[in-house]
């Protein structure tokens, strides 16, 4: 069984020390449309999804233009089985310095430690989403209703733009027999959580609201390796 393959950070340490732009990246959040997929029937998820094609010889990032996202039912018990059919993502969030230093970067981790065999085509399909999981008085907010999975492609990068008015929302990773190795809160902006997602399972605890507030949320980003 491979051993599980992860890594944490925070970008804003590791990849963006010169650079003023998190602001401008953090405001793509600031309108993202319900999700209307929820098999639990919760409105606590706000989301957008688009898939693009990375040229790792040339650093061009190209949009798919498909806005259709499946999952299996074996990798999504909650949500899969069905084409889900999401608003794409801002094109000016992919121009941000934020988006194209954290995809070179994790793009170069990636190439630099890859077997033989999965080195050959130079385009890659990365799946990019943004969540915000809201918690209010009357819901809590849940980043992983489908509980422990895997997300059923080659890497992840996970990481979180805000948190206000919540606790919770810690992060687990367990390996492939579902036995837990980390517990770990992403609590500042730019945490993130870097796996191997055929050597990672994961999942997240809920998200409830702070005492005295009336709303709260998790906003989140990840980029999917296939």
């Amino acid at each position: 069984m491979d051993e599980p393959n992860f890594t944490l950070g925070n970008v804003c340490d590791d990849l963006l020390r010169d650079s003023d732009d998190w602001e401008k990246f953090s405001r793509f959040w600031e309108s993202l449309p319900l999700d209307p997929y929820m098999g639990d029937g919760g409105t606590y998820r706000r989301r957008k999804y688009s898939a693009i094609s990375h040229d790792l010889d040339d650093d061009t990032v190209r949009l798919d233009g498909e806005d259709s996202f499946l999952q299996s039912k074996e990798i999504n018990p909650l949500n899969g089985g069905i084409v889900r059919r999401f608003e794409p993502i801002d094109s000016a969030l992919l121009d941000t310095s934020v988006f194209r230093r954290m995809l070179s970067h994790f793009s170069a981790r990636i190439a630099e430690t890859a077997p033989a065999g999965e080195t050959g085509d130079p385009v890659r399909r990365i799946n990019i989403h943004q969540h915000r999981i809201v918690a209010t008085e009357k819901e809590l907010g849940n980043p992983t209703p489908e509980g422990i999975h895997r997300d059923g492609v080659r890497h992840i990068v996970m990481m979180l733009v805000a948190r206000k008015n919540i606790a919770g929302g810690a992060s687990t990773l367990y390996d492939n027999a579902e036995s837990s190795i980390l517990t770990h809160t992403l609590a500042d902006p730019g945490d993130y959580i870097f796996l191997d997602d055929r050597t990672c399972l994961h999942s997240v605890s809920p998200v409830q609201l702070v005492p005295r507030t009336h709303e709260g949320y998790r906003d989140m980003f990840f980029l999917e390796f296939c």
